[in-house]
């Protein structure tokens, strides 16, 4: 269906191609033009009317501080009053109460005070002038009064009393510089004028009393249906720290209303004000708005299709003569060129129409004058195509690279002469064989990513660089760089996929070596710079010990502490000396090495010490080893260390088995024991300074010994074994390479 609709679109009219598209962008632009320009017009007047809103509710909180203010400056001047001062000292309610009344009477009339109270300490309500009748009861409820009673200062705010919530100001009264009682004045919050605040500010105003978490309460309301209306507890329960907000809500659409909180003066929320606005001049002006911005459009659009159109037709009239013209020289009707027309695009157009019937003319010669020679040429290509394939072949024969080609179905149609003389495999048992490149080159070690690679070069064509380690035929491991290309049929699905190998082992082992002595390099230094730092503090620590402990009597408990300090420092220092002697610069003095015989000498000279733990020895040596180029004074000092380690650790009766043998032109030494005790952690800090915890046991450098090993450009690994076992297994380049070694033992 979509299809046949482009199809249908591209066949239609170049002046329907010009009318649609501009009469579509005009109406996207057109709306689009009026949609923003509404929307931010809409936007900013809502903007106002939250900011008008915001400014109601700050109004209305500053109307009531100001009534605090009032009942606090109403308070302070009846505390001050020295009648009231005495009476309440005196306790003389009814001297009070007539002195006060008239005052209530007054206040009451003209500030609208409907509350009046005293109390005495320790928060006992003394004298209500609003209800005589009540008193003597503790006002605990009163927070007001018990703090003003506490701290000897005004307290003014919101509060819940008898009376209802009420904005009240509470004032301490002293007699003789002696705290006698307070006195609150209050309005109740019921009471406010909200239609006065309503005949000002032109809004209406509801007040919420909060009783309890879910239970709110109408106190006062300037909109006659809300009296009968139950509080919006989804609203106000949301009500936070800032007030909430409603534009338009769905069922007061012409309506902005603000819900905000109102707190005691202790901060704790007591009440919820209502305040709404009416927008209907807004919603009226917005409509107005969207109708003028419609019309205009309308008008936009209309204009907009007809100077379309008239472009339109005076651009299509002489494209359609071209087209009549073209007509013409595709059928070979015309031979005369076009006539000119102005320099635009249409001129451009009809310039190369005649330029294209000029090279057809030229192109008809040409075909004619190449056919009568052909023949000839055919003859040239094919003996050029024969000398190129004889001088690819005889390149490919010569690569010191691997060249190969796979077929769809894994079939290894084609390798050259180097990959039998490298890899030790013979051109019969690859070629024509569909398992051979899966098992032995694709499945040898290599990464899950490889693996996806490889799948992708042949799925979806892309070339694939990977290095690989491949075996010979007789095991020995090689690193290759394989590069393969994939070749696609029409279809686009891989016909065969060429590729060449090159050798990298050398390369990979002459980068590991350089990482390796770099590391070692970067490492050593850190460290050395670590180990003299913390000499300097040691040495301070470990001299100021010995005075301490020299100062102090034989007797004294504390000369052992001192003395236990004084063994520890000593201990670090030996420490740090074996990390500073592991870390001190190594020079090789290089010379022929028989490690058979450097091996015997070291087992030899500890002989002694092996008999005195009853540990015996199997060796196991290969009498044809070759020599090795290595610093002779510093192997045998690698393995007096490996072979002292080993009598520290082994367990007495046990044996030491050593084996030489050689494997891909290196020296392999191994060594297998046992251990008293071995964990995880003593394989991973086996070569890390460490201080055996016998007391005839030294601090062995073993750190050294892994560095010396690798300075020679061989390598030393730990591994368990079944048990406590573990086996040394230490690698070093050999001299030469001999084809059949033999074996000696000894025990």
């Amino acid at each position: 269906m979509l299809r046949r609709a482009i199809e249908k679109a591209r066949g239609t009219r170049i002046k329907w191609k010009i009318l649609v598209p501009f009469l579509l962008f005009s109406f996207i632009g057109t709306t689009t033009l009026a949609f923003i320009g509404l929307s931010s017009q809409e936007q900013l007047i809502k903007t106002e009317e939250k900011k008008e809103l915001f400014n109601l509710y700050h109004l209305f909180l500053s109307v009531l501080d100001r009534m605090k203010d009032q009942a606090l400056s109403l308070s302070a001047t009846i505390a001050l009053n020295p009648q009231v001062q005495r009476l309440l000292a005196d306790r003389d309610r009814d001297g009070l109460y007539s002195l006060m009344l008239p005052v209530f009477n007054t206040l009451r009339d003209e500030f609208g005070i409907l509350l009046f109270h005293f109390h005495v300490p320790p928060g006992q309500s003394f004298l209500r002038l609003h209800m005589p009748d009540v008193y003597g009861e503790m006002v605990s409820y009163g927070r007001a009064v018990v703090e003003a009673m506490r701290t000897g200062s005004k307290i003014g705010g919101l509060e819940w009393g008898l009376a209802g919530l009420s904005i009240r100001g509470v004032v301490p009264i002293y007699h003789e510089q002696t705290l006698v009682g307070t006195v609150g004045i209050g309005y109740p919050l019921g009471g406010l004028s909200l239609a006065e605040l309503k005949r000002q500010w032109r809004a209406d105003f509801t007040v919420f009393e909060k009783k309890a978490v879910d239970l709110y309460t109408l106190l006062s309301t300037t909109i006659d249906r809300d009296k009968d209306l139950p509080p919006p507890l989804d609203l106000l329960s949301r009500v936070g720290i800032e007030p909430t907000i409603l534009i338009a809500p769905p069922d007061r659409s012409d309506k902005s209303i603000l819900f905000g909180s109102v707190r005691d003066y202790q901060g704790e929320v007591v009440a919820f004000v209502k305040i709404e606005l009416d927008r209907t001049r807004i919603v009226d002006r917005l409509s107005k708005t969207r109708t003028l911005m419609g019309v205009v459009g309308a008008t936009g659009l209309l204009v907009s299709f007809s100077l379309t159109w008239l472009v339109a037709f005076i651009l299509t009239r002489p494209i359609q003569e071209i087209v009549k013209e073209a007509d013409e020289i595709a059928q070979g009707r015309r031979e005369s060129s076009l006539h000119p027309r102005p320099p635009d695009e249409i001129g451009v157009l009809t310039r190369s129409l005649n330029l294209m019937l000029d090279a057809l003319k030229a192109q008809r010669l040409q075909v004619e004058e190449y056919a009568k020679t052909l023949e000839v040429r055919v003859e040239e290509r094919t003996a050029d195509l024969v000398a190129s394939e004889e001088k690819y072949r005889t390149l490919v024969d010569n690569l010191p690279l691997i060249v190969y080609r796979l077929l769809g179905d894994g079939t290894t149609e084609f390798i050259n002469p180097y990959f039998s003389e490298k890899l030790g495999y013979g051109i019969d048992e690859v070629v024509g064989n569909r398992r051979f490149w899966r098992e032995k080159i694709w499945g040898g070690r290599s990464s899950d990513t490889s693996v996806s690679a490889e799948a992708d070069c042949w799925k979806e064509g892309k070339e694939l660089k990977v290095e690989r380690v491949i075996q010979d035929r007789r095991g020995q491991s090689f690193t290759f760089l394989d590069h393969a290309i994939p070749f696609k049929n029409a279809n686009g699905t891989v016909k065969w996929i060429d590729g060449i190998m090159m050798d990298i082992t050398e390369l990979k082992m002459l980068q590991d070596r350089a990482l390796r002595t770099e590391e070692i390099r970067v490492l050593g230094e850190i460290s050395a710079r670590f180990a003299h730092e913390v000499r300097n503090p040691l040495v301070a620590a470990g001299g100021f010990a010995r005075r301490l402990r020299d100062a102090l009597p034989q007797d004294d408990p504390k000369r052992k502490v001192a003395g236990i300090i004084v063994d520890e420092v000593k201990r670090l220092e030996s420490i740090l000396k074996i990390i500073l002697s592991s870390l001190a610069p190594v020079d090789l003095v290089l010379s022929d090495v028989d490690l058979n015989r450097l091996l015997s000498g070291s087992l030899l000279n500890m002989k002694d010490q092996l008999n005195r733990k009853d540990i015996n020895t199997q060796v196991s040596l290969l009498t044809d080893l070759p020599h090795i180029q290595a610093d002779e004074g510093l192997i045998n000092r690698v393995f007096e260390n490996l072979f002292k380690h080993a009598l520290i650790s082994m367990p007495e009766g046990e044996t030491l088995q050593v084996a030489t043998s050689l494997e891909n032109d290196r020296a392999v030494v191994a060594i297998n024991h046992k251990m008293e005790a071995l964990a995880e952690e003593d394989l991973e800090q086996f070569f890390l300074p460490r201080f055996a915890g016998k007391p005839d046991s030294v601090i062995l450098d073993l750190p050294l010994s892994k560095i010396i090993i690798h300075r020679h450009g061989g390598n030393i690994k730990v591994s368990r074994k079944a048990g406590n076992a573990i086996m040394l297994r230490i690698e070093l380049p050999a001299r030469t390479h001999r084809e059949t070694p033999g074996t000696s033992e000894a025990a």
